[in-house]
């Protein structure tokens, strides 16, 4: 009896001695990234990748209203990374990109603006009578094959920016500001999609492919100039 009582004695009193190396494990690591002011949050786009004992992981920060951070947990599974890579398009600025060893519990940057020049893109559509059919916005996109390379993967989701939409006219016209990506030696690398989708419900209409490309893409090389009016023709989705 004396062994037994002896025996869950000691039992007890290393129970609040593991539960307290529990408690104590190190925070896991974050990345703080701060906006410049009179940038609204909700439209800062952010893409990221990071590596560690986990392998490799990516995904986007969820945007909203207004905030002047955004914080990444620089972890997966409870294991910190060692390395964290950000993407971010702030409209009116250049692409940023930052490459952030993880070396304590928070790592802060600043993201900063240089200003970006805009240019005016005119496009129109055809056949003309598929901007008839039901109504219609094409949204523009902004494809960085280049973050591939960036991020240190070969393949997976190409990272997209979205620039914003615009309703073309009864003659398939329209006009919509755009960023001189081209003055950029990184985003030159890019592309524009161009999608025709369903105002409301957001489905796609079809794919709107600029006539000149070489091949069958249906995306827009960076350039500078672009043609005065660049001529698309419709591809319906299936």
């Amino acid at each position: 009896m004396f062994r037994f009582a002896l025996g869950f004695a000691i039992l007890v009193g290393l129970t609040p001695a593991l539960a307290g190396q529990e408690v104590d494990s190190p925070p896991l690591p974050k990345v703080v990234l701060s906006l410049p002011s009179g940038i609204p949050s909700e439209s800062v786009q952010i893409n990221y990748f990071m590596v560690g004992p986990f392998g490799g992981y990516g995904t986007y920060v969820k945007p909203a209203k207004k905030r002047s951070t955004y914080e990444i947990d620089a972890s997966r599974d409870g294991k910190p990374a060692r390395d964290v890579k950000v993407i971010a398009f702030l409209p009116g600025c250049d692409i940023v990109t930052l490459d952030i060893p993880i070396e304590g519990e928070v790592q802060e940057r600043q993201l900063t603006c240089e200003p970006l020049e805009w240019i005016l893109f005119s496009g129109q559509i055809s056949p003309v009578s598929i901007t008839l059919e039901k109504p219609a916005e094409i949204e523009v996109v902004y494809l960085a094959p280049w973050a591939h390379q960036f991020f240190g993967i070969i393949d997976g989701i190409v990272t997209t920016f979205r620039l914003g939409t615009v309703v073309p006219d009864k003659e398939g016209r329209f006009e919509i500001k755009l960023p001189d990506f081209y003055r950029q030696t990184t985003a030159r690398d890019g592309e524009l999609e161009f999608i025709l989708r369903e105002p409301k419900s957001g489905n796609i209409i079809a794919y709107l492919k600029p006539l000149g490309e070489s091949g069958n893409s249906p995306r827009l090389k960076i350039s500078s100039p672009y043609f005065p009016l660049v001529q698309f023709t419709a591809e319906k989705s299936e």
